[in-house]
């Protein structure tokens, strides 16, 4: 798909409802600029930022569409919630897309499944609305050839000229879980394409513009000046063979700084360039998974006014999971910013902290969102994993 994201800009996700999707039977959650997703292990966290990868799979131009985007995730059976029950078990993703002025400029639903013995999934329904009015939209009823809605509309290039803007939108979502082992792999930095792991991050920085690209990388700079002792500088530079590398300046006893490239950073360092430069990145939402992951949790206190700084610049929406009580507890989070993952019989819901009175009250006397929420977060009966013992036989 050919796309020019400058027409998205300014637009984020407002809101997301999901329907059996893994973890969740039925969950719904409003969403600003920037949201912390926080739970247990294996409340769905993740799974709540892959049904928005979901929708960018959709309109991927390589390799993309509905059936390789179910495929991907090991077909329906592995995406459908177990606690799904009656007649109606199809897959339903719901997404507004909008801004703060008019946060349902472009509403999309899709329901999916797979028909009796067929061996394909298919749209059920689907639905694309810009302010309300109704677009386009898609449904199979009782219709029997199925490969007709083996693809949906969204996906479709000659069909979606009415709405290419919210296609354009969802192909700009980006999902990020920095490796430091893959940036630091020379034969990364030559592949194209897009790497949830990191492994485009030198490319990318290397194809930007140089006045933005130090622009960038100055402000980079100064976040890491506080967190990385002896930090001086940050630059892009070249080996012999023309691949790029970022070079950092330490401080030492003698009058110049010593630079390092990449390949003997910390793990903390690299993970913390990597994400700061893709907030920086005027695109669409980026997802981020544990970014406090190898950082001191004094450190990771500071992430939000980090990427608030680099939000400032790109306009980027960031939507992050976490376990870290640091983050959520850093000045300026609000409590429509943080949204708690709770399992249960019935799949999981979420609770936006400004939901929650107890919450609210606690806040109001002065802790932090973070100290309120993240007590409520932890696993049921977690203390009684230090009196877990292994009985040989």
């Amino acid at each position: 798909m050919a796309t020019n994201r400058s027409k998205t800009a300014g637009l984020r996700l407002t809101r997301l409802k999901v329907r059996n999707w893994r973890n969740f039977r039925e969950a719904e959650v409003y969403l600003s600029q920037r949201a912390f997703f926080v739970g247990p292990n294996a409340a769905g966290k993740s799974n709540l930022l892959d049904a928005i990868r979901f929708l960018r799979d959709l309109v991927k131009p390589v390799g993309g569409g509905l059936s390789a985007a179910v495929a991907d995730r090991g077909g329906i059976v592995s995406l459908r919630c177990l606690e799904a029950r009656g007649s109606r078990t199809e897959v339903q993703i719901e997404a507004d897309v909008g801004t703060d002025e008019q946060p349902k400029l472009w509403s999309y639903r899709i329901n999916f499944t797979r028909f009796g013995k067929e061996d394909f999934v298919s749209v059920y329904d689907e639905e694309i609305y810009r302010l309300g009015v109704l677009v386009s939209s898609l449904k199979r009823g009782s219709d029997k050839d199925g490969l007709r809605f083996s693809q949906t509309l969204i996906q479709q290039v000659s069909s979606n000229k009415d709405f290419r803007e919210l296609a354009v939108f969802f192909d700009s979502i980006r999902y990020l879980h920095v490796v430091p082992q893959i940036v630091r792999d020379p034969r990364r930095s030559l592949e194209r394409g897009d790497d949830p792991f990191g492994g485009d991050l030198l490319r990318r920085i290397n194809e930007t513009p140089k006045r933005t690209r130090d622009s960038r990388l100055r402000r980079i700079g100064e976040a890491l000046k506080i967190a990385v002792p002896r930090f001086v500088e940050l630059k892009l530079d070249h080996d012999g063979e023309g691949r790029p590398h970022l070079s950092a300046g330490f401080k030492h006893w003698r009058p110049n700084p010593s630079f390092q490239t990449e390949e003997v950073f910390s793990d903390g360092t690299l993970r913390l360039i990597g994400f700061l430069w893709s907030v920086a990145e005027p695109a669409g939402p980026l997802l981020l998974e544990e970014p406090e992951l190898s950082l001191h949790q004094e450190v990771a206190l500071q992430l939000p006014a980090m990427i608030a700084r680099m939000q400032r610049h790109s306009g980027r929406q960031v939507l992050i999971t976490t376990h870290s009580e640091a983050i959520t507890g850093g000045s300026g989070i609000g409590l429509k910013e943080v949204h708690r993952l709770i399992p249960g019989d019935n799949g999981t819901k979420i609770e936006t902290a400004d939901d929650n009175e107890r919450v609210r009250q606690l806040v109001a006397s002065g802790l932090t969102v973070g100290e309120a929420v993240m007590p409520l977060a932890k696993p049921q009966g977690i203390e009684q994993l230090s009196l877990f013992d292994v009985i040989s036989a």
